[in-house]
């Protein structure tokens, strides 16, 4: 098997060489720090790294002067090690060589004063080229900056959050689902610093014409009143950990609140505007833990699903019970998001770092497994259609398969993908974070994707 050689491109302009040769060899024993001194980034989440690419390694939060040594297996990237400037940061650009494997590449992280070791996952994609994007019809609206996620009512209204940082403003639109015109926007909340409360996931409760959205920043939740987006209830903050995902369960008065990468699940009294208790999915206490993102709802069938990002579960936990169920599937990194085709129990799970949808039967067996390109994002079931819909974070695509996995149709969209909602009527949206890469403004977008005529 031939072996891949990344080759390191030294930059003078960005990195600054480490000439005290004598005084790092006589620091080989310093005690090494159990976690990565810093932050570290390999590639990027917006553009995709193909092999022949060149791309660049990012740390930061280093202590000023802190060496670093890189290896791609035994090969050393960094024939000398390398320096962080004085504010702790550092740029170690490659070049990928053209017949490197698309896939997952372990890079190996050294650092002295002080001393670490670790490993960053580079990811090199191939490109899926468009198909059958004829099929389709497409509606955009710019809407806010870094739209987040959007949901759709049953009465034609499609609700949008977006929200860039804690100081730099948040909204909650309502637009007319069939026209995307702008509606209404909400007055967001204050926080007890008074800042406002940004909003990120949200969810409809058309049962009692309400809209929930989660508060990241503020670990709480909100509820809106659909039609005047007046507040109706602002919960404690500090009172979900890092709430993502909201799902409404109209038959029992319930919505279910993620409390991303932790596995527990927060639970609401959607008719009392309580909250009433929490849920958990395990794997095994202590040894694996279950890094929940995006859920799935079984009303009927009293299940809740979701899908572990930073290991590779996908589990469900029996709503009358509270038990729960994880399968592994090895075939899912960096999972994000969940769907469920309600007539045959199939899971549909999307995944940023394998790049895929992978279909599982309803016991979680493994049933296609299907390379949609670079950051899998965002999956919806459309009942209408009886598709899967999945939205690309780099490739910027939005990809449609049949029920069996199959890539029927791969549309093209220019933009970053976030999140995908689907109407009762088969529509389909796509929220966009923004346009193209390194647009300042950051103005999001919301996409409505239907069957052409």
């Amino acid at each position: 098997m031939r072996r891949h050689s990344f080759r390191s491109v030294l930059l003078a302009s960005t990195i600054a060489m480490s000439t005290a040769t004598a005084a790092y060899a006589d620091s080989q024993w310093e005690a090494a720090s159990t976690t990565f001194p810093g932050s570290i980034r390999a590639g990027s989440r917006e553009v995709p790294v193909k092999p022949g690419d060149k791309t660049t390694i990012a740390i930061k939060n280093l202590q000023a002067g802190t060496t670093v040594t890189m290896l791609n297996g035994t090969e050393v990237l960094t024939p000398q090690p390398l320096t962080a400037d004085g504010k702790g940061n550092l740029a170690i650009p490659l070049t990928v060589p053209a017949d490197a494997a698309t896939g997952l590449h372990p890079l190996t992280v050294i650092t002295k004063n002080p001393a670490s070791v670790s490993q960053v996952m580079l990811k090199l994609s191939s490109i899926v080229p468009a198909q059958n994007a004829e099929a389709y019809s497409l509606q955009k609206k710019s809407v806010g900056e870094r739209a987040y996620q959007s949901a759709v009512s049953n009465d034609g209204k499609l609700f949008v959050t977006s929200a860039r940082g804690p100081k730099d403003g948040s909204r909650l639109m309502r637009l007319n689902a069939g026209t995307l015109a702008v509606e209404a926007e909400a007055e967001l909340p204050k926080d007890k610093k008074g800042e406002q409360i940004g909003v990120f996931g949200v969810g409809i409760d058309n049962a009692h014409g309400q809209v929930w959205t989660t508060n990241t920043l503020a670990e709480t939740v909100t509820v809106y009143d659909a039609k005047t987006l007046a507040v109706v209830k602002v919960f404690p903050e500090g009172s979900v950990a890092h709430p993502r995902d909201v799902i409404i369960d109209e038959a029992n008065n319930r919505a279910y609140v993620s409390a991303a990468l932790t596995g527990f699940v927060e639970v609401y009294d959607t008719k009392t505007l309580e909250h009433v208790g929490q849920l958990e999915f395990v794997v095994e206490r202590g040894k694996n833990l279950f890094n929940s993102t995006d859920l799935a709802l079984d009303s009927a069938g009293g299940k809740l699903y979701s899908v572990s990002r930073d290991t590779p579960w996908v589990g469900w936990i029996d709503l009358k019970t509270g038990k729960s169920t994880t399968v592994k599937v090895p075939e899912a990194q960096g999972a994000t998001d969940i769907a469920r085709d309600p007539a045959t129990g199939r899971l549909y799970v999307a995944s940023q770092e394998t790049n895929n949808v992978v279909v599982l039967d309803k016991n979680g067996k493994v049933l296609a497994d299907t390379y949609i390109g670079a950051g899998g994002v965002s999956v919806v079931w459309d009942t209408v259609t009886s598709h899967a819909f999945a939205a690309t974070r780099a490739g910027g695509t939005v990809a449609v398969l049949d029920k069996d996995g199959k890539l029927i149709a791969n549309i093209p969209m220019d933009d970053t993908p976030n999140h995908l909602a689907v109407a009762p009527d088969g529509a389909v949206y796509l929220v966009s974070m923004y346009g193209t890469v390194g647009d300042k403004a950051q103005t999001g977008s919301v996409t409505k994707i239907t069957p052409s005529k």
